[in-house]
């Protein structure tokens, strides 16, 4: 991993890690201790990325409220509030769209409509 700091290569992988459980570095030529997310936007989160991804796709995706996705979190054991959940759909919501539309590659429309008040047919009872 290159340091993020000088950009050099010589870095060394340290035996502890942080308290999420990120691997650490040290650059052998700037002498600075950096870790996994460091010059990432998920640097300086308190929570795991993972947790935090799957809590914007959350909300992106099933439109639920800031609250509930705090709560639902809270009996997971993750403490957060309905405002860290605004701030991190903010912050990492664009993220999400520009990497699902570099995945597409031009697949689709620009918008698209799904109709679900379609009749359906029913076989006789």
């Amino acid at each position: 991993m290159s340091c993020p700091h000088c950009r050099s290569t010589t870095t060394m992988e340290q035996a502890q890690r942080t308290a999420q459980g990120y691997r650490k570095y040290r650059c052998q030529a700037c002498k600075r201790l950096f870790n996994e997310r460091t010059g990432t936007p998920f640097n300086f989160l308190e929570y795991p990325t993972d947790i935090v991804l799957l809590v914007v796709v959350w909300r992106v995706r099933y439109k639920l409220s800031l609250r509930d996705l705090a709560e639902m979190f809270l009996t997971r054991g993750f403490t957060f509030t309905h405002e860290a959940v605004r701030e991190w759909e903010e912050r990492f919501a664009p993220l999400l769209v520009e990497r699902l539309r570099t995945k597409r590659r031009g697949r689709g429309g620009v918008s698209w409509y799904a109709d679900e008040s379609a009749p359906r047919t029913h076989p006789a009872i």
